[in-house]
């Protein structure tokens, strides 16, 4: 890469990529960009790093919640394309110092979600690094992705479940607080789940959807740009969760901006039209999609363009 990416925003340099790298290959209908790249016969496929004190601290995680969490959220990518997922390759990154009592613990964490998902472990690598990361690859497969860029004016935008949640079960966890205070956000942070079957129900109504890993302004701010459409987030009718509130009022933060930034639930963010009731699904509606680009909050009657704000992850 050249010297003049150093320094760069995650965006900056994906949208260097994509320029650089245009889609040649005729079977490939969706690459970078989107949550996963998309082949023409239905393939998925997806990949994330993890690293410790960047996407976790041992300080509070097992090697078992190693393995869930980031099984999850690799997971989630391909819930976010309603795709099935049909295999994994794992790569490890470990130092001499752990030994195979860890690395079974990790693989049960892993296990968890690959039996309850039925898809198979099939590889991967390992090498000694002095510091412990994870990288999985997930394969799946889908008769109709979801995409960042179907959004539509006239469309709303709707979240599954609350938002927050994870990033203030972080702050408690890090900052010992009691498990009794926070259960509900301590949990989501742990233990995320792909939301894998609510995709499926969502995804006859959708016309375009994330998940939400890095912050609701960031990942609302990719369907917008994606989309080449206006999506005005509403404030008002961002939902709350009671231990949310309680973390922002404790803290003296403002809940609205720290959803906004606040990651790693892995909900599924998407666009509808006027959605249904949909059975054992909860869904909020947060805002709308209009003509125009960008990302906007109506908060108070009033409109104003915001900035993504979320995890950056260099």
């Amino acid at each position: 890469m050249n010297r003049n990416m150093e320094n760069k925003g995650e965006l900056e340099i994906i949208r260097y990529l994509r320029k650089r790298f245009p889609k040649r290959r005729n079977e490939i209908i969706k690459g970078i960009g989107d949550d996963a790249m998309v082949f023409r016969d239905g393939y998925v496929i997806t990949t994330d790093s993890f690293f410790e004190k960047t996407h976790f601290d041992m300080a509070y995680f097992s090697f078992f919640n190693l393995g869930y969490h980031t099984m999850a959220a690799s997971l989630s990518d391909i819930a976010a394309m309603a795709a099935s997922p049909i295999s994994v390759l794992i790569s490890l990154c470990i130092s001499r110092k752990i030994g195979m009592a860890a690395i079974r613990e990790l693989y049960d964490g892993f296990s968890e979600l690959t039996r309850k998902y039925r898809c198979d472990i099939s590889g991967g690598d390992i090498v000694k690094c002095p510091t412990l990361g994870v990288t999985i690859t997930v394969i799946g497969r889908t008769k109709a992705p979801l995409l960042r860029s179907g959004a539509k004016p006239g469309n709303s935008l709707y979240v599954t479940n609350f938002l927050g949640l994870a990033e203030a079960g972080r702050i408690a966890l890090q900052n010992k607080y009691r498990e009794s205070e926070y259960p509900d956000a301590m949990k989501k942070h742990l233990f995320p789940e792909p939301r894998i079957k609510e995709a499926f129900k969502i995804a006859k109504y959708a016309t375009s959807c994330i998940d939400t890993s890095d912050g609701l302004s960031t990942d609302a701010f990719h369907l917008a740009e994606e989309s080449g459409a206006k999506i005005i987030i509403e404030a008002e009718h961002i939902p709350i969760h009671s231990e949310v509130g309680k973390l922002c009022a404790a803290q003296r933060m403002d809940p609205t901006q720290f959803i906004l930034s606040a990651g790693e639930d892995f909900e599924l963010l998407f666009t509808a039209p006027k959605l249904p009731k949909i059975s054992g699904v909860t869904v909020f509606r947060i805002g709308r999609v209009m003509k125009g680009k960008g990302l906007f909050l109506s908060a108070a009657g009033r409109e104003r363009p915001i900035r993504p704000s979320g995890y950056q992850h260099i």
